[in-house]
């Protein structure tokens, strides 16, 4: 019997695998796709090693910088300075210094003072103090009523999916003080970081590291989850696993769908992301991160990845967050590479398409709506020996790799604490 299985081989699932064995438990973790990482994973593009997803990282990433140093990878890290735009009514306004703000024609004066106003308040606000207030409702009395419709507004649909007035209030703060707190000073940019060669170094040498005191499973998705007198058993991998504590990083719909002997039930609901990283014939006059404010664009960001990383191509990224039934996440690959290539020539002009890697996921993010804390709240005390970690588990701070590995050290903690209190009682 194991001490602890781990459901997901993701960031969150490795990071609580990690602290289980440092803290002395026997640990299984299992995954269904063929590599660890989720998310953060890459693939091959152009020649080059880079990440399905866009990722970078802050200063502020505490847990994934103390991890990246404990792999011995601190010396690989990239650090730049790097700008934003918004594009809107086909122009591109950049929007990184504050002469940017006076130059942003969409605002009138009044905006641009009540914008000022709306970032300074934020500063003084705690994202826990606006749990059950909307977006909506909160931007429209610190921002005002323009810079919603202007702005806001439409950031919102694109980054949530759902009406700004479902949003969680306290979610969007987080976001809003994470972006301040990346400022570069006297400057105006965001210091960012990337992990030379991808994150796909840092995963592997987790796993590695996790062999020594833990047994892995790739290409073993879990199929069930049985409760016993002795903890529970868990179905992967077409074999059965017997475990004291289970910690899950699975999405909580899929989850939920486990169970064979007692019942588990989530509100939470899930929007999906379609993401291609192009290799382009030339390199693109934009800053690292474009919104996209411009009705009818199939994707809501491009993220200039050669702003960032030190590469031999010319890569961007092309995304949306969308419904997890979008036409675009269920389209075949060369369909959602198409479509973007035809907005991507007619935002920046003609290019020529080298090489692409599309990636659809129907359940890329929870979807953080107003009673998300409600949902969620007891989550940790629902199941007696199961503890969960991820995405799901992170407001209201950011969704960033940081994010999700301090949840698996939560949950590994939370865990650690049961197995002690069982060998007490024993």
């Amino acid at each position: 019997m194991f001490d602890a299985v781990v459901l997901g081989g993701g960031y969150a699932g490795l990071a609580a695998a990690r602290h289980l064995v440092q803290g002395g438990a026997r640990c299984l973790l299992l995954e269904a796709s063929d590599g660890l990482g989720g998310a953060g994973r890459c693939g091959t593009v152009a020649g080059e090693s880079v990440e399905w997803f866009y990722h970078h990282i802050k200063p502020q990433d505490i847990h994934l910088l103390e991890l990246i140093a404990g792999m011995g990878l601190e010396d690989s890290l990239l650090w730049r300075e790097t700008f934003m735009a918004f594009y809107l009514e086909q122009r591109l306004y950049p929007f990184s210094r504050p002469l940017d703000l006076l130059r942003f024609a969409p605002f009138t004066l009044a905006d641009k003072l009540r914008f000022c106003a709306g970032m300074l308040s934020s500063r003084f606000t705690q994202s826990q103090d606006l749990a059950g207030v909307s977006a909506k409702e909160w931007i429209v009395r610190h921002w005002g009523q323009s810079v919603y419709r202007k702005m806001m507004a439409p950031m919102m649909r694109n980054k949530f999916g759902i009406p700004p007035e479902r949003v969680c209030a306290g979610f969007l703060h987080g976001r809003i003080k994470g972006l301040s707190a990346t400022k570069a000073k006297g400057v105006g940019g965001e210091m960012l970081g990337y992990l030379d060669g991808g994150l796909d170094r840092l995963a592997r040498r987790l796993g590695r590291d996790l062999q020594q005191g833990a047994e892995l499973l790739l290409e073993a998705p879990v199929t069930a989850l049985e409760r016993t007198r002795e903890g529970y058993l868990v179905h992967g991998g077409g074999r059965s696993h017997a475990a004291k504590v289970v910690v899950n990083t699975l999405p909580l719909n899929y989850f939920a769908r486990l169970p064979v002997n007692f019942s588990f039930e989530s509100r939470v609901k899930y929007q999906g992301a379609a993401c291609a990283l192009m290799a382009l014939d030339r390199p693109l006059e934009l800053p690292y991160w474009t919104n996209i404010l411009e009705p009818g664009f199939s994707f809501k960001v491009v993220v200039n990845q050669s702003r960032l990383g030190r590469h031999r191509a010319n890569l961007v990224y092309c995304a949306a967050y969308l419904p997890d039934d979008h036409s675009l996440i269920t389209a075949p690959p060369q369909q959602v590479r198409d479509t973007y290539l035809q907005d991507l020539r007619a935002m920046a002009g003609p290019v020529e398409l080298i090489d692409c890697l599309v990636t659809q996921s129907p359940v890329a993010t929870p979807v953080f709506d107003v009673d998300y804390r409600q949902q969620t709240h007891d989550l940790q005390s629902r199941l007696s020996g199961v503890f969960f970690a991820g995405n799901a588990t992170i407001y209201p701070h950011s969704r960033t790799l940081s994010s999700v590995i301090g949840s698996g050290q939560r949950a590994a903690t939370m865990a650690l604490e049961r197995l002690a209190a069982v060998a007490r009682a024993a």
